[in-house]
């Protein structure tokens, strides 16, 4: 019998279920790396000097039944990731019991998602970050009603909500342009939504994320 693709639960067994398995890793994270992030990896310390931080991934669904994901815009400010578009997340505090907790915390003071709305269904490969030397724990969470996201308009431009399937979509992948804040302009593989490039450490993060989805979405369709 056919799965309908639009069977929120039925597709979230599936990708709980694979993210117990061995991950895609490094090889996903390399279809959206920066060129340059070789050299930046070499002439920094190395990961085993990186401050730790997490990310929370919540998949939830839409209207119809698909899943969708939150990311936000950071807000402006004097630093490597200004105006970048992010998961939900920040670096681990003394007081975090471990890097899940960062995730549930930082989701909680950036969009207002509640601790106590979602469930924790496990974790992709880390990723380490050479510009802001940080290692990145992404954590993907689920809950079955779409959340009343509410900004910290400190740290947050914008949030806004994507299909994990546009990201399916090859029109939506591909080479964008960025403009650093002195001048310099580099060509960097990323996703498209809407006006929004999804390029860096999100792209890979993202890239990996949609390895397990396209799987799963393959088996829901048979």
């Amino acid at each position: 019998m056919k799965i309908p693709v639009n069977n929120f639960s039925s597709q979230l067994i599936k990708i709980e279920h694979a993210l117990t398995k061995e991950l895609p890793g490094p090889v996903a994270h390399s279809r959206m790396a920066p060129a340059h992030r070789d050299r930046l990896i070499n002439d920094s310390k190395g990961p085993e000097f990186a401050r730790k931080s997490s990310v929370l991934i919540l998949l939830f669904p839409d209207e119809s039944g698909e899943i969708n994901t939150a990311f936000i815009k950071r807000v402006e400010y004097d630093g490597v990731h200004s105006g970048q578009i992010a998961f939900p997340g920040g670096k681990s505090e003394e007081t975090d019991t471990d890097l899940i907790d960062t995730a549930l915390r930082e989701a909680e003071e950036e969009v207002g998602i509640k601790r106590d709305s979602i469930r924790i269904i496990g974790k992709l490969s880390n990723l380490f970050v050479p510009p802001s030397n940080y290692i990145i724990c992404p954590v993907v969470a689920k809950t079955h009603i779409k959340p009343d996201f509410i900004p910290d308009n400190f740290e947050v431009a914008e949030i806004f909500t994507v299909p994990l399937k546009h990201f399916l979509n090859p029109d939506y992948y591909g080479d964008g342009e960025i403009l650093y804040k002195n001048g310099q302009s580099v060509k960097v593989p990323g996703y498209y939504y809407e006006k929004y490039f999804i390029w860096g450490a999100t792209a890979m993060i993202l890239s990996e994320l949609m390895d397990i989805f396209e799987v799963t979405n393959e088996l829901a369709e048979k």
